[in-house]
């Protein structure tokens, strides 16, 4: 549905998944987001909401029913779809770092059977 047509630069690979993840950006009511990919160094989501780059915000992300792996991220993009919401890329500016080990495990494991 939504597609990132830039150039690959990434260190972590991102992978499409469905996962459960709030933000709260600072001063804002909690924002439920949907997930559009995940890697190690961050999430890209949509949500119904503009939250503003370079916004921090506060995350907490469930993949599969697991655990929550709570991290902070900032909004290094945000753009405006047709339809009114919004596709934001957070880049992890704190996550544990089992939390990252567990992104990189997940997202690997999806790659190898893919």
């Amino acid at each position: 549905m939504y597609e990132n047509s830039l150039p690959e630069k990434r260190l972590f690979s991102r992978t499409s998944v469905e996962c459960e993840l709030t933000v709260s950006p600072v001063n804002m009511p909690m924002l439920p987001a949907t997930v559009i990919n995940i890697s190690a160094s961050g999430i890209y989501c949509v949500s119904s909401r503009s939250i503003g780059e370079l916004t921090r915000v506060n995350i907490v992300l469930r993949i599969n029913g697991g655990e929550d792996i709570p991290a902070r991220a900032v909004v290094i993009r945000e753009e405006e779809f047709s339809d009114g919401s919004y596709g934001i890329g957070l880049f992890f500016t704190r996550i544990t770092e089992q939390g990252r080990d567990f992104i990189i495990e997940y997202t690997s494991d999806i790659e190898s059977t893919g």
